[in-house]
């Protein structure tokens, strides 16, 4: 076992050593990059745990089985979030607050709890330590991601940043440096709108918002993030239908895409000081 965080002075290795009846919780702890600190649990009611105070359900987390690897293979997690329009953090929905991307990169941590049968804390021993990566379902209800082990930062490619001709850095991320709220549009959905498409009153030239996002505000679709395949004719097209019809009148918030190339950073985002693609330098066959 790892080695484990005895709580008032208890031994728990010697605890679960003469002990056949405990209980257990996990801990879950999630540290954002901006600095908010999350606590939740599975138990069923709230937890103080050397201080910090976990929060049960609603927002509830469920997760899958934890795989321990030896060498420099990345452990991966799937966590389900379910929570309500309620369950906000810093004022967002937490749902929508993933879809925006506010939890991308966070600190995930798991805590296996262990009291005894009275519910007196014994100890705890860390179960699972990552970064949230990739989100693959998000509805109105929940949303799934992964959560990829801290052993993916020994995995990295070095150098970071390679010599290729398209930008390195994502749309609104550190590197880029644009502040993704001041270029969301705020739009309503026409009539005549279908699962596959959606006709809006945005006035930005055609293919502005091709591979970017749009967020529905209100709706059957509340709280989804969509990405966007086209933008033609103030009509958005996806590659997949919207779960839910929207309604006439249905708010969202419409983001930019980019295609990473030098021209579009420039003409587009007005952005080329943070530009971090090498356009200039030639492709290997043609090096001398």
């Amino acid at each position: 076992m790892k080695s484990p965080t005895n709580i008032n002075g208890n031994d728990l290795v010697h605890f679960l050593q003469n002990n056949t009846e405990f209980r257990m919780a996990d801990l879950y702890t999630i540290t954002l990059l901006s600095g908010t600190v999350l606590r939740y649990t599975t138990w069923d009611r709230n937890l103080v745990v050397l201080g910090n105070t976990f929060l049960t359900g609603s927002p509830n987390i469920e997760r899958t089985s934890i795989e321990e690897k030896l060498g420099m293979d990345v452990s991966t997690i799937e966590i389900t979030i379910e929570a309500s329009l309620s369950d906000v953090v810093n004022g967002t929905p937490i749902l929508q607050a993933i879809g925006l991307g506010l939890w991308d990169g966070a600190a995930f941590r798991i805590d296996r709890l262990f009291m005894d049968s009275n519910g007196n804390q014994i100890g705890m021993v860390i179960r699972f330590s990552g970064v949230v990566g990739p989100v693959d379902e998000l509805t109105r209800s929940y949303v799934k991601f992964t959560v990829n082990s801290g052993t993916q930062f020994l995995t990295m490619q070095l150098p970071p940043i390679i010599m290729q001709p398209n930008c390195v850095h994502t749309l609104f991320d550190a590197g880029c440096g644009l502040v993704k709220a001041s270029f969301a549009e705020a739009n309503t959905v026409q009539g005549g709108s279908t699962v596959n498409k959606l006709i809006s009153l945005s006035a930005k030239a055609d293919g502005y918002y091709d591979n970017g996002q749009i967020v529905f505000t209100s709706g059957p679709n509340t709280g989804l993030t969509k990405a966007v395949k086209q933008y033609f004719a103030k009509n958005f097209f996806f590659n997949s239908p919207l779960p839910f019809p929207p309604n006439a009148g249905d708010a969202f918030t419409a983001y930019p895409g980019d295609d990473k190339t030098q021209a579009t950073c420039a003409n587009k985002f007005n952005n080329l000081p943070n530009f971090g693609g090498f356009p200039y330098v030639p492709a290997p066959e043609t090096a001398i």
